[in-house]
């Protein structure tokens, strides 16, 4: 179990937002997401970011955890903004039974 302690950054979690669509019912515009509430978690930073080439173009990439009280709605399509950086969640796993949550996370910028 973590320490509660340790959790003293506040992160807001974020899920997608239903798209507008056209006419035809394909989403238009870029996708959206709804805040669903703000989070005290612990941050970790565990391995050095990397590059990728994405659309032709070098992207960095830097892995980072969040750890926080279990909440059973939290999804692998949701983002996270901590301290006004988009992190994109890749993975949620859960700490004992309901203990708590990791959120394994990319920040890319």
């Amino acid at each position: 179990m973590s320490n509660i302690g340790k959790r003293d950054r506040q992160i807001q979690l974020q899920a997608p937002a239903p798209a507008a669509q056209d006419a035809f019912g394909q989403p238009v515009g870029a996708p959206t997401y709804a805040d669903q509430g703000t989070e005290f978690a612990q941050v970790i930073y565990p391995t050095a970011g990397q590059e990728l080439v994405q659309a032709a173009q070098q992207t960095a990439v830097q892995p980072v955890q969040f750890v926080l009280r279990y909440r059973a709605d939290v999804r692998p399509t949701w983002q996270i903004d901590f301290e006004g950086t988009l992190h994109l969640i890749t993975a949620v796993t859960e700490i004992g039974r309901r203990q708590g949550l990791t959120l394994t996370t990319q920040r890319r910028g």
